[in-house]
C-alpha cells in the first residue's frame, strides 16, 4: 500500500502518539507511508521512522505578522499542489479538527478516510466541525472512530455517516510499551517512608485537564492525613497557573512538576496508582498505557473511559466533580487490599488486538468493508 497520511503538526498528544503507532504498524506490513504536516517542528517527528516521507507545507516557523502568514499559506498551497501528480492507495486526515483539504482536493487515491478522535459533543467549535464533516460526507470513502462514543456523537450530529462509521480502537503495542519501561530509569527522586506515589501525565491545560481541580483534590488528601508525592508529567499553556495553585495552597512538598518527558512509562512503572483527572477525552491513552503497565487507576468519567475499565475491577471511575475524585482517590490510597486487587493489566480484547485494528483499516483503505 502506498498511504499519505495528513496532519496540522506532529507534536506530543494522545492523538499524535496513536497516528505515530499506526503508522509503524502500518509501515511493518509493508505500506509505504508519506505523512503531509501543514507546520513543521513538531516535536514528535524525532521518532518517526526514517522511511517514512515527511512533507511539510509551510516554512519555517508561525508568525503574526500578515503579510508573512500570507506568503506562508500561499506557499503551503503551491506545497501540497505538487502531491497532485502522485498516486496513492488510500489518504487520510489523521485528527478530527486537523484541515482536510489535502485529502479532499489535492490527493489522488480512491479510498479516503476520516479519523475521529473525540466525542464530537464536547469539542470546541463543534458546530464548525460538524458542518464540515456534513458538507463533506461524499469524499470520504470511511470515517475511523476511535470509540463507540467517539461513532455516536459523529451519527448523531451527521445521520448520514453512520453507514461509513466504524470503531477501530488505537493501536497499543503493549509489547514496546513494556520494553520502553525496562529500558528508562526511575525519573522520581528517592521515595519517602510511607508515601504512595501517584502520577498523571497530561498536558497543562487547565480547560482539558482540571489542574485547578487536581490541586484542590491534592489539598483534601493532604488534610486527611494521606501522605503522597504526585508526580505531573507534562507541560503546556498553563504551567505558571498550575505552579500557582500549587503554592497557593501550600503543596510544593506532595505535588512536583516533572515537565514533559519523551518516555513515561518508567513513570507508570514505578508509581503506586494512576490519576486520569481530566475533563474531557477521546478514548483516553493514558488509563490504556497505565493498565498495560498493571497499575490501579483513577480516571474521571470522560468519553470512552466505559470501553476501557471496570469499575471496580480494573479502576475507579469517578464522576465529574471534586468530592467523587477525592473519594476515588482516598479510597484506593488507603485500602491496600483494593490497590493490589487493580493492580492488574486487563483491558477489554478489543482494545487489545492490533492485528485486527489493523487489519479493518487496510479493508477499509481497499474498500472492502460493509455494514
Amino acid at each position: 500500500m502506498n498511504l499519505l497520511f495528513h496532519l496540522s503538526q506532529f507534536n506530543i498528544g494522545g492523538g499524535e502518539m496513536s497516528t505515530l503507532r499506526l503508522l509503524h504498524a502500518l509501515q511493518q506490513r509493508g505500506a509505504r507511508i508519506t505523512l503531509v504536516l501543514t507546520e513543521g517542528g513538531g516535536t514528535l517527528e524525532k521518532r518517526l521512522d526514517p522511511a517514512i516521507e515527511v512533507i511539510h507545507l509551510r516554512p519555517g516557523k508561525r508568525s503574526s505578522n500578515p503579510l508573512v502568514r500570507v506568503l506562508r499559506g500561499v506557499w503551503g498551497v503551491l506545497s501540497a499542489l505538487r502531491l497532485a501528480f502522485r498516486r496513492y492507495d488510500g489518504a487520510a486526515v489523521g485528527m478530527t479538527g486537523a484541515p482536510t483539504w489535502v485529502v479532499r482536493h489535492v490527493t489522488r487515491a480512491p479510498a479516503k478516510l476520516h479519523f475521529i478522535r473525540n466525542d464530537l459533543s464536547q469539542m470546541g467549535k463543534r458546530n464548525d466541525i460538524e458542518k464540515r464533516i456534513g458538507r463533506n460526507l461524499n469524499t470520504f470513502t470511511g470515517f475511523v472512530c476511535v470509540s463507540d462514543v467517539a461513532r455516536r456523537s459523529l451519527v448523531a450530529a451527521v445521520p448520514e455517516a453512520a453507514d461509513k462509521a466504524h470503531v477501530i480502537y488505537n493501536i497499543l503495542n503493549p509489547g514496546e510499551m513494556r520494553a520502553r519501561a525496562q529500558a528508562g530509569r526511575d525519573p522520581f527522586p528517592p521515595r519517602r517512608n510511607g508515601a504512595l506515589r501517584i502520577a498523571s501525565v497530561c498536558r497543562l491545560h487547565e480547560k482539558a485537564k482540571g489542574l485547578t481541580r487536581m490541586t484542590q483534590v491534592a489539598r483534601r488528601l493532604v488534610d486527611a492525613g494521606v501522605d503522597f508525592d504526585w508526580f505531573v508529567l507534562g507541560d503546556g499553556p498553563d504551567r505558571d497557573h498550575i505552579e500557582a495553585e500549587i503554592a497557593a495552597r501550600d503543596l510544593s512538598r506532595h505535588v512536583h512538576l516533572l515537565g514533559r518527558i519523551e518516555n513515561p512509562f518508567p513513570a507508570y512503572a514505578h508509581s503506586d496508582l494512576v490519576a486520569m483527572l481530566s475533563n474531557y477525552e477521546g478514548l483516553c491513552g493514558v488509563v490504556n498505557e497505565a493498565k498495560i503497565m498493571g497499575k490501579p487507576v483513577v480516571a474521571t468519567r470522560v468519553s470512552g473511559v466505559d470501553e476501557q475499565l471496570v469499575h471496580g475491577e480494573t479502576g475507579l471511575i469517578a464522576e465529574q466533580d471534586a468530592d467523587s475524585i477525592f473519594d476515588a482517590m482516598h479510597k484506593l490510597m488507603t485500602d491496600d487490599t483494593l490497590r493490589e486487587t487493580l493492580a492488574n493489566d486487563r483491558l477489554p480484547a478489543a482494545l487489545l488486538d492490533d492485528a485486527h485494528k489493523l487489519d479493518m483499516i487496510e479493508m477499509l483503505f481497499f474498500g472492502k468493508v460493509s455494514k
